[in-house]
């Protein structure tokens, strides 16, 4: 629950993150949310911008969706599936009706728009994770393929709290959250605008 200090407010809600929802702030959606259990695969797609219009202390929290962020060409079957333009929130022991989720969620799947990104930012990182990529998996490569053994050349300053093996497959899944986040914000620059804009 959320307990307004003089100098700083606490989460409503215990998580890592402890982010204290803003009214009429900007979120985008990290990841795919799915409507309902009933609407099979339609899920509010990652990228998506809302703003939080409502905030009850220690009740609910909703957010109204930017359409622009989810036109009607591109998700139809989105569109038929939805009945208005809001989400709402309620707190993990409320009693859910219809098209609603748990606090929680919010914080699983959300996260304050960073209005400062620009397209440029975004595709300059991505140019340089994916030559990085290539170079650890060229590394990788010559590491299995030398006959002599790996740790004459590396072991001295290694810097990873993990083997080179593990390393690489944690490198791995990394770079593809990333490319995961890069593509939620180009989408969301690309319908409803950055920096750039």
């Amino acid at each position: 629950m959320i307990s307004m200090m003089r100098d700083k407010p606490i989460c409503w809600f215990k998580n890592n993150n402890l982010i204290v929802p803003k009214i009429n702030k900007q979120y985008i959606l990290k990841k795919d949310l799915p409507i309902s259990k009933n609407t099979g695969e339609c899920n509010y797609p990652s990228g998506m911008i809302c703003k939080v219009v409502k905030y009850h202390e220690d009740i609910c929290l909703t957010l109204e969706i930017d359409f622009k962020s989810i036109s009607h060409e591109e998700f139809p079957v989105l569109h038929r599936n939805i009945d208005g333009n809001e989400i709402t929130f309620k707190l993990e022991n409320a009693s859910l009706i219809g098209k609603q989720y748990r606090v929680s969620q919010f914080y699983d799947y959300f996260e304050e728009f960073d209005k400062d990104m620009t397209m440029a930012d975004v595709l300059d990182v991505r140019q340089a994770t994916d030559k990085m990529f290539s170079a650890v998996k060229e590394f990788n490569r010559a590491i299995h393929e030398m006959d002599g053994d790996c740790n004459s050349l590396i072991v001295d300053d290694y810097p990873f709290p993990m083997s080179f093996g593990d390393w690489v497959v944690n490198f791995d899944k990394w770079y593809h959250s990333v490319n995961k986040n890069i593509n939620t914000y180009r989408h969301a620059i690309k319908t409803v605008g950055g920096k750039d804009d």
